[in-house]
């Protein structure tokens, strides 16, 4: 009986042993992605049905978990249908998460950090995915914007490295102040500015040469933060989105949430991105004849001379002068923690060479960011980012080296540009200074450079003491230092003799600090769900600049502030007393908000904001502004709209708000300048701008409605928007008045502006299969606008920085005209129309009047974007499409003037130019038509403004297709993976960008602009003079997870 009983306990231990090998546990790992969209899904929850061991996704969507086989794993995430799948063996699990009605997509990170669902927001919202902006591989984060979002403008100055890009959302309703939108870095706001080269005769926070925003670029600050920690950018367009925001984000905000770590287990990411640049659209010019004028050989950079003899050796200067860019980036990426403190850590390092020599950028950012769990109630979210950035710049537009390669001799060598000494080598002059600099020469010499080192931190405080109520405080200290310089070389076509080079220098630093701090309170009541939210905001920008100039150059090679003369220099007013320049902005904000909404169904938003800002007068600082939206479901209240199986889901939404836009500071007060011109000894007066004691706020009323469709089983969605925006007592800073006025520039609110625009987005799912997926997505934006309140006594107002070259300028010319228009000489008329011809010389003439010619303001534009995936292939790409918009192409007026333009090739044809003689009877009922030949080849004043002026060179109506960014990736499957130790994920891409441009414009690259983005206003976009195409490049690279 014993060995009966101890066997029956042999055989119950060894098939326990059995069934516990049975169940051994196993690691599972797993992808998950997006069924309809096919991209990867971050944060998704996976568990282990009746365990407590659970897991979330990484950003790649990979995840790992143990499991023993036969168990079930229980997949959610919020938006999506829940899935289940029962763990079989080892091998990698897939899952496609098939998107949940519209009501459940995910959250919305709108003002103030606040997270909405989208059936409750009565206005427009548009999202980009970080992984959408890390693909496109640019430097600059807002370049990748364009084309992925309705209504979203961005302008980039120029192609070279570290040129700045204005962004704007729904078009300019400023007529000098900033138009550019907001930036919010979770919920902490972060400088955007390009450093302003005018310094408004020494007053302000610029350089103390004073200069126009044309010929050294300097990076719109925001590019400092790194692409690769960005986790999606949300872009607030509405009123009543940005209501909350103040004043600042008048023009809209850009709210950006980055990437932070989701568990406390250890992951590392590494990727890499190797790029070639190369310059392939040039302004198109001709080459045929000789230096001269009038079919006369003469020693001058103008091609009307005889042609060419035959044999006549011709280089390829511009093949020549430009070389292939390259740049590198490396991305590190570190995820730990300690149980309920966990940490995310990235590094990058980039460094490139552009396509113009001495054109170089080295940029490093480190960053920390934490997110902590003090018991039940609170959670802090620390961060710290460091960036610094050492660009290498050339100068660009007047001055540039771009238009010296335009007129440059094509039967010299550019590569020869300095005699045995090291001279600057000379053609046509002995005086160094009294010809065009050879380009390459100009690059190596005309030198530029600065240095920013920033350090952004930013600290967030979530506090839920109760299930109702919760208290946010975000807190920002945002600061940055740039040292940089830029001289002439004493012997530059760009400086007199006398001068003996020139010299700038410039210290500027700036420190942000800004907090909010709200709480906000929920209750339910029946069918009636109730939140009121109340807070307070403060700001306070600070910027101060020390700046010198001088002549006299003691050493070309030398860039320190005591390499000019002392008496040749000039500083900034306070600099003088040893204090810098300042600019000093603070802002005191208190708002509420409160919403209710009925059975889920249906949504009210109200919300008020009282602000002092310090940059107004007294009497007007204090100012307040509502806003409020409604949101409908109509598929809810009217639920056979679903049964009828065409509808998934209808929305129904409009808002309406006031904002105000602020003046710049000490635009209230007018200041003593020093008076070189009086006297030798130091001496004041008033300057040239007339300031304003009395001004106020701008005030911007806006309303919008719009809908949302969604058909298909949602599969096709599409959100259309129109807005209307009036914005009255418009700022009107730097206009010219009568010089009675005892001023050249006058300040004050003067002008009212109306802008209007449709926007349309349409997501539709080609394909949903399980190996195949085809996504398209459609951004349409139309926009148009007028002035409707301008002065009487006032014929124009232009921004100067914007007047480039010849008699051609933005600018704004009373009741009715757009805010995006092109004013210039053009020809003289007689009241028919008819062109007046001098009877002299059988010549046009002009009648040096700045009248409106062009309108820079496209009739509309669309992206286009597509995601394609085919098991563990994906393609993506965006095409960026406009229709209409006016260009004065400034690049070829100088090209005819100097004869290298194509239309100077038939200069031998003889002509009569249409019109009628200027002989007194133009206006009679039988006026003089010309009938007098001209042969431009003899007379080529045909050719100069005198006779062309330029509006004829204002291009109508140019449209363009251009391919932003194309990607094709490749995921290493999981058998590839177990090859790999350690390896948890593995990708390799190739990146286009810019790669085709399909347009009509005659030059080079419709998407320029003569000015930096430091230039207000509508500011110079449609100018194309002496400014670089973007490039084309191509990167490749890999993507690794440990």
């Amino acid at each position: 009986m014993r060995k009966l009983a101890y066997a029956w306990r042999i055989a119950f231990l060894l098939f326990f042993l059995v069934m516990k090998v049975s169940a051994q546990d196993i690691t599972v790992t797993g992808n998950v992605s997006d069924l309809e969209k096919g991209s990867a899904l971050e944060s998704v929850s996976i568990r282990v049905v009746g365990k407590s061991v659970a897991t979330k996704t990484d950003a790649k969507g990979n995840f790992t978990i143990k499991a023993s086989k036969g168990q079930t794993l229980l997949i959610t995430s919020l938006g999506f249908e829940t899935q289940r799948v029962s763990v079989k063996n080892d091998q990698k699990i897939i899952v496609r998460l098939r998107a949940e009605s519209s009501e459940l997509e995910d959250v919305v990170v709108v003002a103030m950090d606040q997270k909405r669902k989208p059936r409750e927001l009565g206005y427009s919202t548009q999202q980009v995915k970080g992984a959408e902006i890390q693909e496109t591989q640019r430097d600059n984060f807002v370049n990748s914007l364009q084309g992925r979002v309705a209504g979203l403008t961005v302008n980039p100055t120029s192609g070279t490295v570290g040129a700045s890009s204005q962004i704007v959302l729904r078009g300019f309703n400023s007529l000098s102040l900033s138009n550019q939108p907001l930036f919010v870095v979770d919920g902490v706001i972060m400088d955007n500015s390009s450093f302003d080269e005018t310094s408004d005769g020494g007053r302000g926070v610029g350089l103390a040469s004073d200069r126009p925003n044309r010929g050294s670029d300097y990076s719109n600050r925001v590019s400092d933060l790194n692409p690769n920690d960005i986790e999606n950018v949300t872009v607030l367009k509405g009123p009543e989105a940005t209501a909350l925001y103040g004043s600042q984000a008048s023009s809209g905000a850009i709210v950006i949430t980055t990437r932070k770590a989701k568990t406390s287990k250890l992951a590392v990411q590494y990727d890499n991105a190797f790029r070639i640049q190369k310059l392939n659209r040039f302004p198109p010019t001709f080459d045929g004849y000789t230096n001269g004028t009038n079919n006369l050989p003469t020693n001058i950079f103008r091609y009307f001379g005889p042609a060419y003899p035959s044999g006549t050796k011709l280089y390829d200067n511009i093949g020549s002068f430009f070389r292939n860019g390259k740049s590198q980036t490396h991305n590190l990426g570190v995820d730990f923690g300690i149980k309920k403190s966990i940490f995310r850590f990235s590094a990058t390092y980039l460094k490139q060479e552009g396509v113009v020599p001495n054109n170089d950028q080295e940029k490093i950012n480190l960053s920390l960011r934490n997110t902590t769990k003090i018991g039940k109630w609170i959670e802090i979210t620390p961060a710290i980012a460091y960036t610094r950035t050492n660009t290498a710049k050339v100068l660009r537009s007047a001055g540039g080296y771009l238009l010296g390669l335009m007129q440059y001799p094509n039967t010299v060598d550019v590569t020869k540009s300095e005699d045995d000494g090291g001279n600057k080598l000379p053609l046509f002059s002995a005086n160094a200074n009294g010809e065009v600099d050879n380009p390459l020469w100009n690059v190596a010499n005309n030198r530029g450079r600065d240095q920013t080192d920033r350090l952004f931190t930013s600290l967030g405080v979530n506090i839920n003491p109760t299930s109702w109520l919760s208290i946010v405080g975000r807190f920002g200290y945002d600061t940055y230092k740039t040292i940089g310089y830029q001289n002439y070389h004493p012997q530059s076509f760009f400086v007199s003799t006398a001068l003996r080079g020139s010299q700038d220098n410039y210290w500027n630093t700036y420190k942000g600090y800004n907090h909010t701090i709200n709480a906000t309170a929920k209750k339910t009541i029946g069918d009636f769900s109730l939140r009121l939210m109340a807070g307070t905001m403060w700001q306070d920008y600070r910027t101060e600049v020390f700046a010198v100039s001088g002549n006299n150059v003691a050493d070309p090679n030398r860039t320190d502030s005591n390499n000019t003369a002392p008496n040749t220099r000039r500083r900034l007013l306070r600099n003088e007393f040893g204090e810098p320049n300042l600019r000093l902005l603070r802002q005191i904000a208190f708002f509420g908000e409160f919403a209710i909404s009925y059975k889920n169904l249906l949504f009210f938003n109200y919300s008020h904001r009282f602000e002092s800002a310090s940059t107004l007068p007294a009497a007007n600082r204090n100012y307040n502004y509502p806003g409020l939206s409604l949101s409908a479901i109509m598929t809810d209240i009217l639920p056979g709209l679903k049964k009828s199986g065409v509808f998934n889901y209808w929305k129904l939404r409009g808002s309406m708000a006031n904002t105000a836009r602020l003046n710049t500071p000490y635009s209230t007060q007018s200041v003593f300048v020093n008076n070189f011109g009086s006297s030798t000894i130091p001496a004041y007066s008033y300057g040239f701008t007339n300031n304003n004691p009395d001004l106020q706020p701008e005030r911007q009323s806006t309303f919008e409605i719009g809908t949302e469709f969604k058909f298909l089983k949602n599969r096709l969605s599409i959100d259309a928007t129109y807005y209307n925006t009036l914005t009255k007592g418009q700022i009107i800073e730097n206009m010219r008045l009568s010089y009675g006025t005892g001023f050249v520039l006058n300040t004050q609110n003067a002008a009212s502006t109306r802008n209007e625009g449709v926007e349309i987005a349409i997501d539709y799912q080609l394909v949903q299969k399980k190996d195949f997926g085809w996504n398209t997505r459609l951004n349409f934006n139309k926009m148009w606008n007028a002035v409707v309140g301008f002065p009487a006594n006032v014929s124009e107002f232009y921004i100067s920085d914007t007047w480039l070259y010849g008699n051609a300028r933005a600018s704004v010319l009373g009741l009715g005209s757009p805010t995006t228009g092109i004013a210039s000489w053009g020809y003289a008329r007689n009241n028919a129309g008819q062109i007046l011809i001098n009877p002299t010389t059988g010549l046009p003439l002009t009648d040096g009047r700045f009248k409106l010619r062009g309108d820079r303001n496209p009739a509309f534009t669309l992206g286009i974007q597509n995601s394609i995936r085919y098991k563990n292939w994906r393609l993506s790409f965006l095409w960026d499409l406009k229709i209409g918009g006016d260009i004065f192409n400034a690049n070829e007026m100088f090209l005819t003037s100097i004869g290298r333009s194509n239309r100077t090739i038939d200069r031998f044809t003889p002509r009569v130019i249409d019109g009628v003689l200027n002989d007194g009877f133009a206006n009679s009922a039988t006026p003089t038509k010309n009938t007098i030949s001209v042969i431009p080849g003899y007379n080529d004043a045909y050719y100069t403004a005198s006779s062309m002026p330029e509006e004829a060179f204002i291009q109508k109506n140019v449209n363009w297709l251009r391919m932003r960014d194309i990607t094709l990736s490749y995921s290493l499957n999981e058998r590839a993976l177990r090859n790999l130790n350690g390896v948890k994920s593995a990708s390799i891409f190739i990146t286009g960008n810019d790669l085709f441009l399909i347009t009509n414009y005659m030059g080079a690259d419709p998407q320029v602009s003569g000015n930096t983005a430091a230039t207000r206003g509508v500011g110079a976009f449609g100018f194309d003079y002496g400014t670089l195409a973007t490039p084309i490049g191509v990167n490749f690279g890999v993507r690794v997870g440990f």
